[in-house]
């Protein structure tokens, strides 16, 4: 890595500190970053357990910030670290997490008449029942084992024709694990098409979404935004609650509220006529907009970014922050004491060093990937270099000279 702009890595040896502008590092095989003279190269980073009776040491990720206001330190990643499994979450219990659960986004036609039969509440896959709009999340439990969660939508008002509002039901389906329903019923246990008051997801005259119904008896107590329950075997922390958001409702009016139409909406959705029947296509664009949790991964690689994070990739396709360059600057750099190879130390003459991250405090970026060029001028140093060969080349000459006329005189006194 190089540095753009003004800055030095910092590094350690033994007691010393060290820094330098060659950012030729690699890893040690306790994980340590290191220059290629061995030194230990500071920065903060995250906390993980160490490596407890052989098993590899395990990362997990949290929303707390690398702190960058306490001294540096070693920046260590064991080559076999592990990111431990995160759970699908919920909204209603961790609402500071803005991705948590799983994100609905989309449009179900409001032209879809009404379907013939109920909303299912049997086990997967359902006999003679059609889905009127279908879409799927993948989500994770407690142990990182993954989830196929399938979602049925059903038109229950006849809304055709701008008959009635847009009132529609749906069921989840766990259809990754035995067909099992992703959420309970409060009446019959293990199978619901609706769980709260049985008021369904309705839409406004506008399309914009009205309410997602009334939720009780779930992980919140009276949750805002929907929910399902995660049932499945395997020995994770049950029960696990997932919420499901669908946009921000908006209140009826008067006067009426503009919809935010962040979620779902129920816009017309320009379907089709059949040309035998007569009878209307509806066009449905439901989809997963994005759900949270993650298997377990294991380590496969570390990049830099401009700021000096050291991010680590893992085998799930996640990629972690889990550590920050130190970066050091002078007030005059130039009265750094030369220590030997790229490294320099600290000196009355330098004044002390101001330590931040990259991209802070007047210091420049980090470049991944790169390695600085000499800041030395060519044209400067070519010139000087001839001026220096032209002078070599009279001196020689001054002393063949001599020598020639030395022997000349020699000759005559014989």
């Amino acid at each position: 890595m190089a540095i753009d702009g003004k800055g030095f890595f910092i590094a350690k040896d033994g007691d010393q500190t060290l820094y330098t502008r060659a950012g030729n590092f690699s890893f040690d095989n306790n994980g340590n970053m290191v220059t290629s003279s061995g030194a230990l190269v500071q920065g903060w980073q995250k906390a993980f357990p160490t490596q407890i009776n052989g098993a590899a040491p395990q990362l997990t990720i949290t929303n707390q910030p690398i702190n960058t206001n306490t001294p540096v330190g070693n920046i260590v990643i064991p080559q076999n670290l592990v990111l431990g499994p995160q759970a699908t979450g919920d909204l209603n219990v961790t609402p500071n997490i803005t991705d948590s659960g799983i994100f609905l986004k989309g449009n179900l036609d409001s032209m879809t008449p009404m379907n013939p039969i109920a909303a299912p509440g049997a086990a997967y896959p359902l006999a003679a029942y059609i889905a009127d709009a279908q879409t799927s999340s993948t989500v994770y439990d407690s142990l990182g084992n993954a989830h196929v969660i399938t979602f049925l939508w059903t038109q229950t008002a006849n809304t055709a024709g701008g008959v009635a509002q847009a009132n529609w039901d749906w069921t989840a389906y766990d259809t990754g694990t035995n067909g099992q329903l992703a959420i309970p019923n409060v009446a019959t246990a293990g199978m619901a098409v609706e769980v709260g008051n049985g008021a369904g997801v309705q839409f406004n005259a506008d399309g914009s979404l009205e309410t997602v119904g009334v939720w009780t008896n779930m992980s919140a107590g009276a949750p805002t935004i929907p929910e399902i329950e995660l049932v499945s075997a395997g020995g994770q922390n049950t029960p696990q609650f997932i919420s499901v958001n669908m946009g921000t409702p908006n209140t009826v009016g008067p006067p009426v509220v503009v919809g935010k139409r962040d979620g779902l909406t129920g816009d017309f959705g320009s379907g089709t006529i059949d040309s035998t029947t007569g009878n209307y296509i509806p066009k449905q664009t439901i989809y997963n907009a994005g759900a949270d949790g993650y298997s377990e991964g294991t380590l496969t690689g570390v990049s830099v970014d401009q700021t000096g994070g050291i991010n680590c990739q893992f085998s799930n396709n996640k990629i972690v922050t889990i550590a920050k360059l130190g970066l050091a600057n002078f007030a005059n750099q130039e009265g750094l004491e030369k220590v030997g190879g790229t490294m320099f130390a600290q000196s009355a003459n330098s004044g002390l060093a101001q330590i931040s991250t990259a991209g802070n405090a007047g210091l420049g970026t980090v470049t991944g990937g790169a390695l600085e060029a000499s800041n030395v001028d060519l044209s400067v140093e070519l010139t000087n270099m001839i001026i220096a060969q032209r002078g070599f080349e009279s001196n020689a000459r001054i002393v063949t000279t001599s020598s020639q006329m030395l022997d000349t005189l020699v000759q005559l006194g014989r």
